[in-house]
């Protein structure tokens, strides 16, 4: 673990973060269009099932106190 860490230390642009990372992503804008809107779908796929989750156990509890009152 130190020897990586003086090798960051010495070698500092080892540690530069990648070309779609860093901003230079020209001749790859597919590549970066694909990968917003890969993280979007999954975004939206966790999202969906939270709500859709959240709603049910809302509906349930709903249904439990309208039959209990």
């Amino acid at each position: 673990m130190r020897s990586l860490l003086a090798a960051f230390l010495l070698l500092p642009g080892a540690a530069n973060a990648c070309s779609v990372c860093f901003g230079k992503s020209e001749g790859t804008a597919g590549l970066a269009s694909g990968l917003w809107w890969g993280i979007m779908l999954l975004l939206s796929v966790t999202m969906l099932l939270v709500g859709t989750i959240g709603y049910t156990l809302w509906s349930v509890e709903q249904r439990r106190q309208a039959r209990d009152a």
